[in-house]
């Protein structure tokens, strides 16, 4: 009865937030690499220097915990509404670029500072206050709209970049946070504390509780989600930030490779769907865990097949598995250990951490492809990457379990 209470009251915000997060800053990790091609050509970079260039983009992550806590303070929606006009304009500022790496960097620095308030931390929010028996089921909804909306794009974005050129590109996904994300927030999505006045007793009460900022930090259980991020970002990013490239450089056809990074889009719905109802039922350490090692093996293939279409693909379903269910499984797991309470500034600083990491990432990628011609040994490297951040996950065991005897605790009296 619980459950479907809460789906009654918190289904608009879930679809306008998928929809909405669909036009915001987390696709752009999908598409990114779309531009590394004929932006290179154009300028005469090398891919090292445009990954360097773009690593600066998550510099703009240090700002996430001082959005984080202005949504806390204001709420998600003013938050996301000034994001997505921002965000967009950023875009419009990356089409009219002069074409010279300082200029491109701080463009994209300031396009991911801006992009934050638009980003998954801020979605999250506004949808974990609306559920708590099927928050991870919710979560991984509202975050299908990312993988989807990149499925839908990336065929359309190629064709745009390849008949009208890169800044027609730009400009593209400009018009889609304007002319669907903002309506899609300014029609569905809400916060529940200010919203509903009539929530129920338990739901109200989990909105102000949760841990305080010394709690935070001095927890064991904060260190090791944050710690474990690290290696799994790193390896994840860089994989997606040269993921079209690193296609068409084993022989697969660009037309080919675009389907195949589709294919990883659909991949990801299908993880995050599965790995947000799994939450709600298995211990999530363990689902975070398991599905955390799952793309070393498709960093395994890809290396000893390149080139084989058959292999890149279920390389890529095994990577997107793990793509699908990160940042669902950040958002779960930050409200099961430490509430609501400062749910978006947590969330914020777990966003530094994948920030920091990303840059690493596209760095380490762009630059072992000009010092190897390949990326075949970055990608080596990621398989054991992936599995040290699950083991650094599946050490979460005791802190979930204390957790939830706290919640227990206080739920009796």
């Amino acid at each position: 009865m619980i459950q479907k209470a809460e789906w009654r009251e918190g289904w608009p915000v879930v679809m306008g937030a998928a929809l909405a997060l669909g036009t915001a800053l987390p696709v752009w990790n999908y598409v990114s690499s779309l531009f590394v091609a004929p932006m290179t050509a154009e300028f005469g970079w090398t891919r090292g220097q445009l990954a360097s260039a773009s690593a600066s983009a998550f510099l703009g992550s240090i700002a996430a915990p001082l959005i984080g806590k202005l949504a806390d303070a204001v709420g998600s929606r003013p938050v996301l509404l000034g994001g997505l006009i921002g965000y967009a304009a950023a875009f419009v500022a990356l089409a009219y670029q002069p074409g010279t790496l300082a200029a491109y960097t701080v463009i994209i620095m300031l396009h991911t500072m801006i992009g934050i308030a638009c980003g998954g931390a801020i979605f999250s929010r506004a949808v974990a206050g609306w559920f708590d028996r099927s928050r991870g089921l919710a979560l991984g909804l509202t975050m299908t709209g990312v993988p989807l909306a990149a499925a839908l794009t990336t065929p359309a974005l190629s064709y745009i970049i390849a008949s009208y050129g890169w800044q027609k590109g730009f400009l593209f996904l400009a018009s889609l946070s304007l002319l669907i994300g903002l309506p899609a927030v300014i029609l569905a999505v809400r916060d529940r504390d200010r919203h509903s006045p009539g929530a129920s007793q338990q739901s109200d009460h989990a909105l102000v509780e949760g841990a305080d900022w010394r709690q935070i930090i001095e927890s064991r259980g904060f260190w090791l989600l944050a710690l474990s991020l690290v290696p799994i970002n790193a390896a994840g990013t860089g994989i997606m930030s040269a993921m079209m490239p690193m296609l068409t450089d084993s022989g697969i056809s660009p037309a080919r490779a675009a389907t195949l990074v589709s294919l990883f889009a659909i991949a990801v719905i299908v993880a995050r769907l599965a790995t947000g109802w799994l939450v709600d039922h298995l211990p999530s350490y363990a689902v975070a865990g398991v599905v955390a090692a799952i793309p070393a093996a498709g960093c395994a293939l890809l290396v000893l097949y390149e080139g084989n279409y058959m292999f890149a693909a279920l390389a890529l379903i095994l990577i997107g598995a793990q793509q699908g269910a990160e940042i669902d499984i950040v958002g779960y797991l930050v409200a099961k250990l430490f509430g609501l309470r400062n749910y978006a500034s947590v969330y914020g600083v777990c966003v530094v951490f994948l920030g920091l990491s990303g840059a690493f990432g596209v760095a380490w990628f762009g630059r072992s492809f000009d010092a190897n011609g390949s990326y075949r040994i970055a990608l080596a490297i990621s398989a054991p990457c992936y599995l040290i951040g699950a083991a650094l996950l599946l050490a979460l065991r005791s802190d979930i379990r204390r957790s939830d005897e706290d919640q227990n605790t206080a739920a009796a009296r």
